[in-house]
């Protein structure tokens, strides 16, 4: 647990888990206050540019601080903190004059058709609305005027079709509100909220639009923009209102399974970089009294998580928040990201929207579900099973895909068999045309392509396993390889086995856990070869990654970067390394089967005895952990 250091007197009343937080906003916000500079609208923070432009990006630096500032702002206020509250306020305000000013050196420039200017608009209006008293009260009617103005350049524009048309929504409604609204509006505002129902699944969960994807988004923006739309604009709808509120209630009971006893949640899918953003949903929930969790246990969480990052070194040169994941890695992000955008995760720091006298700051704290025991959580509107083992948590990934539209965005966030925490993954570069290999089925062709999954349709899910189809392929050429695999799961270990058929003559390779490495040379390999081809590898830790074939597989080979000559891939640590099995070159169909671990009990680590590969019927024997029988259908008959 974090240290508490002595306040002054003026401050004791305030709960000790309060103060922590809003000590945790303040030190983000220090950083970002030393390159505030009077009559200028955006922050100068060293990092890549967007594939945006320069007038998103220079918003961008602007709306996600104020963002940040306004959790902070509206939180109780302390002597101590009088006099960066007054600079930050009065920077933000004399920022908005700037930045909306057409004929001014700082304009931003007006929103557009699909332009990422929308998306900020849309927080800066979110952001407004959550601190008014210091950021928008205190405005001069004629810049108020002049900041509606620069918000109704929203009016009519194309939107992206996913989570971005809450932008429109919360712009409009802002308008509407604050007296600048026009009788379209309102039509408007239902239409696109319409358009949002229509992307949820069941039990809160959505589809992310033309994303076709299910991640942490849902936490991200669905029900952060959801929930903030009922709390300010609910009224006039209110069955519209509770509706979002039953699916905020009903996706928070699936997703504290989502963190582990460290804190940590999964990486997995896009804009990870955004990292303790997922609590949003948490703290908000709780504030719309939408929540039925215990308020002790989420505190808990969610300190966990922040200071899981925090305690990372995640900031760049400045200080300010870096483009990573555990540490400063900018090649993890998209191309739509820029050096601020890591500072939507001041969406996390919605738990300091709840008053000092709430619950949630004084409630006994319980232990988080994966510090109880092990579980395994189904949830099927995203074909998605979250599972702890030894106090991590790993999704187990059958339905959730990526659209052929944004693989840009890198398949191998979504294509992977599982996510784990405390292991992460790698990356494979240029995104959009190549495969990593870790915890993955892959497919290469003569001419040297390597393919992996981006679709997927879930068909069984249950606690002890999935099994789901998809395809190995792509138009160009019309490779096809059709692949059916089942997954399941004893302690640290996947079981895996895929039923394929292949219309081109391929490799395949079968890659374990990518195991992450602080230092080159810091890991243990075990012998490679005939006749199990079973591989293990070790960090200085303990920490391990093993994969053992069963079937279909005639080599082993390593996917690891050992120094600085190879790009860096793993999300979390410099190196990394991970054990591969491949089968040999052909096509027609078969069957591929082996088992992967990952996790820091070395007795785990140790090999199956195949006991039995019988048709419908598998059973193995392990040292550690006992017999394992495997019923199922899909199961064949091997040798």
């Amino acid at each position: 647990m974090p240290v508490t250091t002595p306040r002054p007197p003026h401050t004791m009343n305030l709960p000790p888990a309060y103060l922590h937080w809003q000590d945790a906003a303040r030190r983000l916000i220090e950083p970002l206050a030393a390159l505030m500079h009077p009559g200028e609208a955006s922050l100068a923070i060293a990092g890549p540019a967007s594939d945006h432009d320069a007038a998103a990006d220079r918003l961008e630096s602007f709306a996600r601080p104020l963002l940040l500032a306004a959790h902070w702002l509206q939180s109780a206020p302390r002597a101590e903190d009088h006099a960066l509250r007054e600079k930050l306020a009065a920077w933000f305000r004399g920022g908005l004059a700037a930045g909306t000013d057409v004929g001014g050196a700082h304009y931003w420039g007006p929103d557009a058709n699909y332009h990422q200017h929308h998306v900020e608009i849309g927080l800066v209006a979110i952001a407004l609305q959550i601190a008014p008293a210091q950021l928008w009260e205190p405005l001069s009617p004629e810049v108020r005027d002049q900041v509606a103005r620069w918000f109704g350049t929203a009016r009519g524009n194309g939107i992206v079709n996913n989570n971005h048309y809450f932008m429109g929504v919360h712009i409009l409604e802002f308008l509407r509100q604050h007296g600048y609204g026009r009788r379209a509006d309102e039509v408007i505002v239902d239409e696109f909220l319409t358009r949002l129902e229509g992307m949820h699944r069941g039990g809160g969960w959505f589809e992310d639009g033309i994303n076709q994807a299910y991640d942490h988004y849902n936490a991200y923006a669905f029900h952060f923009y959801g929930l903030w739309w009922a709390r300010l604009h609910g009224a006039r709808d209110p069955a519209r209102a509770q509706r979002w509120r039953e699916w905020a209630r009903e996706f928070v009971r699936d997703y504290e399974h989502f963190f582990a006893a460290s804190g940590e949640h999964p990486a997995f899918g896009r804009s990870i970089t955004y990292r303790f953003n997922c609590l949003n949903v948490f703290g908000l929930a709780l504030l719309e009294d939408c929540c039925d969790l215990p308020p002790g246990r989420l505190r808990r969480l969610s300190t966990r998580n922040l200071d899981f990052f925090l305690s990372r070194p995640i900031q760049q040169e400045q200080g300010c928040l870096s483009l990573g994941w555990t540490d400063a890695f900018p090649a993890l992000a998209e191309s739509y990201s820029c050096a601020a955008s890591p500072y939507w995760a001041a969406k996390g720091f919605a738990a300091l929207l709840l008053p000092p006298q709430h619950a949630f700051w004084h409630a006994p704290e319980e232990l988080l579900l994966s510090e109880r025991s092990d579980y395994a959580r189904v949830i099927r509107p995203a074909g998605l099973v979250v599972r702890s083992t030894a106090g991590a948590v790993e999704i187990v990934n059958a339905g959730s895909q990526i659209s052929n539209l944004n693989l840009r965005f890198g398949a191998w966030k979504w294509s992977k068999f599982a996510y784990r925490t405390g292991t992460g993954f790698t990356l494979a570069f240029p995104a959009a045309t190549h495969w990593s290999l870790d915890n993955a089925l892959t497919t290469q062709l003569d001419d040297g392509r390597i393919i992996g999954r981006h679709s997927t349709v879930a068909i069984e899910m249950d606690d002890a396993h999935v099994y789901f189809s998809y395809n190995l392929g792509v138009k160009s050429g019309q490779i096809n390889t059709t692949v059916e695999s089942g997954v399941w799961w004893r302690a640290g270990w996947l079981l895996q086995l895929h039923t394929y058929t292949a219309q081109q003559p391929v490799v395949f390779r079968l890659g374990g856990y990518a195991l992450p490495l602080d230092a080159a040379q810091a890991r243990e390999i075990a012998p490679t070869g005939e006749p199990s081809l079973t591989q293990s590898a070790f960090a200085a830790d303990g920490r391990g990654t093993a994969l053992q074939p069963l079937h279909g597989f005639t080599a082993a080979e390593w996917d690891e970067r050992r120094d600085d000559r190879q790009q860096r891939a793993h999300i979390s640590a410099p190196y990394h390394v991970t054990p591969v099995a491949r089968a040999p070159r052909g096509g027609g169909s078969g069957w591929l089967a082996a088992l992967v671990w990952t996790g820091d009990q070395r007795a785990e680590a140790a090999p199956w005895t195949v006991v039995s590969l019988a048709a419908g019927r598998w059973a193995l024997r392990h040292p550690a952990l006992g017999d394992w029988r495997i019923s199922h259908w899909s199961l064949p008959a091997l040798s």
